[in-house]
Parts: structure tokens; C-alpha cells; sequence
């Protein structure tokens, strides 16, 4: 671990042989680790000993309190403090369902200590990032009630005050999704393509003023939740297995999940978590259909898929634009919202993509 910083994780787990393990392969590497045998263990070190670590290595199955039943009350107590689980190769099915109710990734006992180390790096930065937006919201709660008590403020100075915290807002969803993007090679520059797109149907569909934003910001991070995928997922070059399809599948909630605690966010959560649901009810997380479907991820859904026939990833190349074209056609009231798939074609959107 680079820096002066010593970042400390609690390691919780009932056998003595795999605690000392990960405890002496992760001091090596520069961290603090703190340990515990069980949930309560684990929970009475974060409450009465007053632990504030930067990461959680919990184990599902434990005697006295399973990471399972600990998991919930640990994001209670700390919502911003990444917990990974541990978990046996048949216990994956546990693992991703912690991963619904919460934790920011799994992994598989016995992993290779270098994996271990950079599953947690990446904990430790969303960690960071989400810590610094939250003291971002409350230097602007701050200013706000500043400005509330100045009776001398001036209609232009509150203008230009909301101008800067958007601009600073939307500083912070572009940071974030260029986090995405660094984990995955073959997707740069597509949130960007993907809230252009969004933006430019939204218009068509004269969606109100009052949803753009949640749509810019729903539309640049609606792959957000692929911080908590394996990069050997994200970027394998052949077929996905079908338990690393159950894996992928997960992005739309894990993301829904980090945007769910930031108030900024709350507008957009549901776009990014419906972002892969279908006109006829095919698809996921929910399985939910037609106008039950959020507006926002009705439209990011067909700009989603379009940028991704027309790039090139690890298991293809990019699609021809007749193919692509053919295709949303062949998509309409299946795939994609009959208006949008209208809207794109009537305002020939695709036709950027020719230039």
C-alpha cells in the first residue's frame, strides 16, 4: 500500500486459520486489521471499542451471528463503510444476495491475496469518494442556511451560488463515472455517449425541465454499480458463464444502492436501477413492464444499448449501423418504449454517430 496513510480493515471470521492468514498477508501490504470471530464480536469492536475501520472482510456463515443477519447492522452503523463477504465456492448464491441487501462485493475463499488487496482498494476509494460528496452536501447545507440568514442576498448572488454547487455537483457524477470507466477498458467515453444520447431523446420527448438533471445524472452513472463486478467479469474476452451473468446482473441494484444514500441522487435512483428492465417485462432486476418502467430509464435503456452495438467490446466488435438500426426497429414495444424508439428515429439521432 502506497502513502502515509494506514488504512484499517476488520477481518471477521470464525476459523482462527483463515483470520491469521488474512491478518498477516494484509499488514505485509500496510494495513491496520483489526479482528473478530463473529458478527457480534465484530459489532461490539465498532460499538463499545468505538472501531471506525475503512473496510469489512465479513464472513457469511458464522456461529452466534451470521455475517448475514450482522451484515445489515454494520451498514446501520457505518452506511458508508464498504462490507465485503467471504464466502465457500457453494455459498455464491449467499453472496450475491448480500450483495442485494448491501454489501459492495464478495468474495471467494481461498482467494489469492492480490485479489483480496485489490478488491479492497477499490472499496476503500468508493469509501473515499462517497465521503468526500457527503462533505461536499454539508458545506452546501452550510452555505444554504447561510444565505437564508442574510436578508441582504441578492437574487443574483443566489443564482450564481446554485450555479457553482451544480457545476460542483455534476464535477463529482463525472468523477464517479470516470471510476467506472477506468475498471472497464472497453467502455470509455460511453457514459459520456449515453447521457448525450439520453438528453437528446429527452428533448424529443419533451420531457420537463424539472427531470433533466436526474436524467444527465441517472444517464452518467448508470453503470455505477459495476464498481462492485470483478474486472476478470467486466473484461473476459469469451462467453460469460451463467453465474457470472447472475454476477453482471447485479450492476443495476448494487448502483441504485450507492445512489439511494446521497440526496442528490434520490431522483435518479430508479433510472440507473431500470436501466435493463424491458417494454414486455423480460427484463432485469425487477421484471417489471411498460409504464411501470421509470421514464428516465426507458430513455437511457435504448441510449445504453445503442452506444454498445455501435462500440467495439471484448466479445465483439462494433455492430454496422444498418445492423444497429434493424435492430431497435426490431425492438419496439419488445426491448424498448415504443415513443422512444419513435423519438429516436423521428429526430435521426443516430446520424451523430456517422460523422
Amino acid at each position: 500500500m502506497t502513502g502515509s496513510t494506514r488504512h484499517t480493515v476488520l477481518v471477521v471470521d470464525d476459523d482462527p486459520a483463515i483470520r491469521k492468514v488474512l491478518s498477516l498477508g494484509l499488514e505485509r501490504l500496510g494495513f491496520t486489521v483489526r479482528l473478530a470471530s463473529n458478527g457480534q464480536e465484530a459489532l461490539d469492536l465498532l460499538t463499545s471499542a468505538g472501531l471506525d475501520p475503512d473496510c469489512v472482510l465479513l464472513d457469511i456463515r458464522m456461529p452466534i451471528l451470521s455475517g448475514k443477519e450482522a451484515l445489515p447492522k454494520i451498514r446501520g452503523l457505518f452506511p458508508l463503510t464498504p462490507v465485503i463477504m467471504l464466502t465457500a465456492y457453494n455459498d455464491l448464491a449467499t453472496g450475491l444476495d448480500a450483495m442485494k441487501n448491501g454489501a459492495f462485493d464478495y468474495l471467494v475463499k481461498p482467494s489469492r491475496m492480490e485479489h483480496i488487496a485489490d478488491v479492497i482498494g477499490k472499496a476503500i476509494r468508493y469509501r473515499e469518494i462517497m465521503r468526500e460528496k457527503f462533505e461536499l452536501d454539508r458545506k452546501k447545507e452550510e452555505y444554504r442556511l447561510s444565505l437564508e440568514r442574510s436578508i441582504e442576498s441578492t437574487a443574483l448572488e443566489l443564482n450564481e451560488t446554485y450555479r457553482k454547487l451544480k457545476t460542483a455537483n455534476m464535477q463529482t457524477v463525472q468523477a464517479l463515472a470516470e471510476t467506472i470507466e477506468a475498471k472497464d477498458q472497453y467502455t470509455q467515453g460511453h457514459c459520456e455517449r449515453v447521457k448525450n444520447l439520453s438528453l437528446k431523446l429527452a428533448q424529443k420527448l419533451a420531457l420537463p425541465d424539472g427531470q433533466m438533471e436526474a436524467l444527465e445524472i441517472a444517464a452518467l452513472l448508470h453503470d455505477i454499480g459495476k464498481i462492485g463486478i470483478p474486472e476478470r467479469i467486466l473484461n473476459k474476452s469469451g462467453p460469460l458463464e451463467p453465474e457470472e451473468n447472475e454476477v453482471i446482473k447485479m450492476h443495476p441494484i448494487i448502483g441504485a444502492q450507492i445512489l439511494s444514500i446521497v440526496e442528490l441522487f434520490a431522483k435518479a435512483v430508479n433510472g440507473v436501477r431500470h436501466h435493463h428492465e424491458r417494454w414486455d417485462g423480460q427484463g432485469y432486476p425487477d421484471g417489471i413492464a411498460g409504464e411501470d418502467i421509470d421514464p428516465l430509464a426507458r430513455i437511457i435503456s435504448l441510449a445504453d444499448t445503442f452506444d454498445a452495438m455501435a462500440q467495439t467490446r471484448p466479445y465483439r466488435g462494433a455492430l454496422p449501423m444498418e445492423t444497429i438500426l434493424e435492430e431497435i426497429r426490431a425492438q419496439r414495444n419488445k426491448q424498448f418504449a415504443p415513443e422512444v424508439v419513435d423519438a429516436f428515429f423521428d429526430a435521426r439521432l443516430y446520424e451523430d454517430y456517422l460523422r
